[in-house]
């Protein structure tokens, strides 16, 4: 899954590109080394939320970043399409009939809303695990993740999007449309994605 967003990242013209280890993150850094992929480790993974991990890249982030949850397999052209978003802080959704385990959104003319694992009588999208930022998207961003590991080191990655939002900053959304994406949770999900 790895190797294949890597050469998508690549093939989009992104050449930076660091994966933040946690879990096996010996097997990860040496596939990654091999690759020519720098990697930075979460001492912290046991124990913290996927904003704590977000946040142990913070120096790397500062310029704007693509952000990519590390079980999701995609098309290209959803890179491509959403590097090319003019918003400081755009994430990328698939529209109408989200998956029960599935982020899900309220999106609004092209406006996040709000976004949670909650079910939500306005939800009418699904955040599929990958995100754009501009410098000055990373730079709110990195303010609300200090934020966010003073109050609890478990705090996930849409919570904090979604305090971004409450504190009246706008988030644009990109939706996939008829592009191919698949969040690998579950073993069926991984035979979907290999045919």
């Amino acid at each position: 899954i790895l190797e294949r967003q890597i050469e998508l990242i690549k093939k989009s013209g992104i050449d930076d590109i660091t994966v933040i280890t946690g879990h096996l993150s010996e097997k990860v850094e040496n596939l990654c080394k091999k690759l020519g992929i720098k990697t930075l480790f979460n001492p912290f993974y046991e124990v913290s939320g996927m904003a704590l991990t977000v946040w142990i890249a913070k120096e790397e982030l500062k310029n704007g970043f693509v952000f990519l949850y590390s079980d999701v397999i995609f098309e290209l052209k959803v890179i491509e399409d959403l590097l090319k978003n003019k918003g400081d802080i755009c994430l990328a959704i698939k529209k109408d009939g989200s998956r029960e385990e599935a982020e899900k959104v309220v999106e609004e003319e092209g406006i996040i809303k709000s976004v949670s694992k909650m079910k939500d009588d306005k939800e009418n999208g699904e955040f599929i695990g990958i995100a754009k930022f501009s410098g000055i998207g990373a730079k709110k961003l990195i303010e609300e993740l200090h934020n966010a590991a003073k109050i609890n080191l478990n705090t996930n990655f849409i919570k904090v999007i979604d305090s971004i939002i409450k504190k009246g900053e706008v988030i644009t959304a990109y939706d996939i449309k008829d592009a191919s994406f698949i969040d690998i949770d579950f073993p069926k999900d991984l035979e979907k994605a290999e045919k």
